[in-house]
C-alpha cells in the first residue's frame, strides 16, 4: 500500500553507530524472547511425553524467531511513514526514523526475513501435514498486517489480542502439536499464560506511547481507555500468568506439580506490575524487555518442571 511521505524534518538524522549494531537495533533483541521462550516451552511439553525431534523443533523455532523479525521491522518501517514514529518519540531508538538506516532498506529486510520464514513453514508443512501451514500463515499475516494494510490491527486496538494469539496460543502449541500431532488442555493453558505476557509487552509499549499514538490516529486500547486502563491491563494480564498455573494445579492432574516451579517468578511479577503503576514515558522502556525476560524465565521454570 502507497502510503504519503512524509517531511524530511521526521527523520532525525544523528550519528550512526556501526552497520552491525543498527541492524542488531533494527530486530530489537531484548523482544525476541516473546518468540522463543512460547517456542522452548512446547518442547518441554513434547519431551515430557517423549517425543522430541530435533530437525521440525529447530525449523519451528527458525521460522518463528524470523516471524517475530518480520513484524518488528515491517512495525519499524510502517509506524515510520504513518508519521507514528517521530522526534518526540519515547521509546527505544527506530531505524528508520533516526535515518540510520532507509525505509526501502528496512523493508527489503523484512522481506527477506518473511521469505525465511514461509520457507521453514513450508518444510513444516510438507513433513507435518497443511494444518501447520493454517497455523503458521495466521502468525505471518498478523506479522505483517499488526502495523502494514489499509487498516492496520495495531491501529484499531486489536494488537493486544493478536500478540495473545500468537506469541501465547499458536506459539506454544505449534511448537508442540510439530511435535506429537496432537493437542492437550495442559498445552493451551500454557500458551495462554505465555500470550499474557506478550500482552503485557504491548501494554508496556502503549502505555509509553498514548501521547505519540493520538497524534498519528493509532487507537490502541490505552488511547481508547487512557493510562490507568494500561496499568489495570498490564497487572491482569502479568497476574493472570500466574494465576493460571494455580487453576492448573487444582484442575488438571497433567503435570500436576510442574506448575508450582512457575511461582518462583511471581516476586519478578510483582516487581514489573508495581514499576507500571509507578513510572511512565521513557522510564518505562525497561520493562519492555524485563517483561519479555519475566515471560522466559517462566518458561524456563515450567520447562524445568516438567522435566520431573
Amino acid at each position: 500500500m502507497a502510503t504519503p511521505s512524509l517531511p524530511s524534518s521526521s527523520v532525525t538524522l544523528e550519528a550512526r553507530p556501526p552497520l552491525a549494531r543498527v541492524w542488531w537495533l533494527a530486530l530489537r533483541p531484548k523482544t525476541l524472547t516473546a518468540s522463543i521462550a512460547p517456542t522452548v516451552l512446547g518442547w518441554a511439553f513434547a519431551n515430557a511425553e517423549g517425543s522430541w525431534r530435533p530437525v521440525p523443533a529447530l525449523t519451528f523455532l527458525v521460522g518463528f524467531v524470523l516471524m517475530q523479525i518480520v513484524s518488528n521491522l515491517v512495525n519499524d518501517y510502517a509506524d515510520f511513514e504513518r508519521g507514528a514514529d517521530t522526534e518526540a518519540r519515547l521509546g527505544p531508538a527506530r531505524v528508520t526514523q533516526k535515518g540510520w538506516l532507509s525505509a526501502r532498506e528496512v523493508a527489503t529486510a523484512a522481506a527477506l526475513a518473511f521469505t525465511g520464514s514461509a520457507l521453514a513453514l513450508l518444510l513444516l508443512t510438507q513433513a507435518e501435514g497443511w494444518w501447520v501451514f493454517a497455523g503458521g500463515a495466521f502468525c505471518l499475516a498478523g506479522a505483517v498486517f499488526y502495523s502494514a494494510g489499509p487498516i492496520p490491527l495495531g491501529y484499531l486496538g486489536l494488537g493486544d489480542v493478536l500478540v495473545l494469539i500468537i506469541f501465547g496460543l499458536f506459539g506454544v502449541s505449534g511448537s508442540y502439536v510439530v511435535l506429537t500431532h496432537h493437542v492437550t488442555p495442559a498445552v493451551w493453558l500454557a500458551g495462554l499464560s505465555m500470550g499474557l505476557f506478550s500482552a503485557g509487552i504491548l501494554a508496556v509499549n502503549n502505555l509509553r506511547d498514548r501521547k505519540t499514538d493520538v497524534v498519528a490516529g493509532k487507537r490502541t486500547l490505552v488511547v481508547r481507555f487512557g493510562q490507568r486502563f494500561g496499568q489495570w491491563e498490564y497487572t491482569l494480564a502479568v497476574g493472570g500468568a500466574f494465576v493460571l498455573p494455580v487453576l492448573a494445579w487444582l484442575l488438571m492432574p497433567e503435570h500436576r506439580w510442574a506448575w508450582l516451579f512457575t511461582l518462583a517468578a511471581l516476586p519478578l511479577a510483582v516487581k514489573q506490575i508495581r514499576a507500571i503503576w509507578r513510572e511512565d514515558g521513557s522510564a518505562l522502556n525497561p520493562h519492555l524487555g524485563k517483561t519479555a525476560g519475566l515471560g522466559l524465565v517462566f518458561a524456563l521454570l515450567l520447562s524445568v518442571g516438567l522435566s520431573f
